[in-house]
């Protein structure tokens, strides 16, 4: 079968702000964690899974994203008014580059493969990835219901039911992202939301199927006590 997801978009403008001292020089996807950087280690194997077509939304020390795309054959897009506004806007500001359906994901993951294979061998056409409860302090918790995308918050309170974890990496198809960009320009929270609650917003219109990895390994790097648990706990467990 011929593979029909050579996209992938890597959200990467945001400040890091939790992360200084370390960001005050470089954005958070350039964060060393064992013998590679965080983003390194996610164009290796998005290229390993035969993503072809690489695009990073910047904003926060842009110029070291756009010199190591020109050394890896990457694009890039600079959200101007990255500092003010969320990562649905980012996405959207760069959407007129994506062609066809497309992974997307945050640039401070930490991850294995697994997570990448899965999408692309997966059917649906949009889909949220999973894991297990991984107690790793401010996890987004996500709503299912009939095998489909409900809601998700980081208060369990807001949702009816707490089924899975939000890992920051989904598989998107280009209808969907039409259907974002006409709520981007409608919805008066839109340049200031992220763009995964603009997603759940949609989710009843277009349904967006969950994949749970129970045990994927992974996590996200958005502060101190999250970077040293990636050295700790996490990468030791990484092919």
């Amino acid at each position: 079968m011929t593979q029909t997801i050579e996209t992938a978009v890597i959200l990467a403008a945001g400040r890091g702000t939790r992360l200084q001292p370390y960001t005050f020089d470089i954005p958070k996807g350039f964060m060393q964690v064992g013998e590679e950087k965080l983003i390194e280690r996610s164009i290796r194997i998005l290229k390993e899974n035969g993503i072809k077509n690489i695009i990073i939304g910047t904003g926060h020390l842009h110029e070291h994203y756009e010199k190591f795309a020109k050394e890896h054959g990457l694009t890039t897009f600079l959200s101007p008014d990255y500092a003010t506004t969320g990562s649905f806007h980012t996405l959207i500001y760069g959407s007129d580059l994506i062609k066809g359906d497309f992974l997307l994901l945050e640039s401070d993951l930490l991850y294995h493969s697994d997570a990448i294979k899965s999408l692309i061998e997966a059917k649906a056409k949009d889909i949220i990835l999973c894991s297990g409860f991984t107690q790793s302090n401010d996890e987004v918790y996500v709503e299912v219901e009939d095998g489909r995308l409900k809601n998700l918050s980081k208060q369990k309170g807001e949702l009816r039911s707490v089924d899975a974890e939000l890992v920051g990496v989904w598989k998107i198809s280009i209808d969907l992202l039409k259907k974002l960009k006409a709520h981007h320009k409608e919805a008066e929270d839109g340049s200031k939301k992220d763009y995964e609650m603009a997603i759940a917003q949609l989710s009843d219109d277009h349904p967006v199927e969950v994949l749970k990895l129970e045990d994927l390994v992974w996590c996200e790097i958005d502060n101190q006590d999250h970077l040293e648990r990636a050295k700790e706990k996490i990468l030791p467990r990484l092919d």
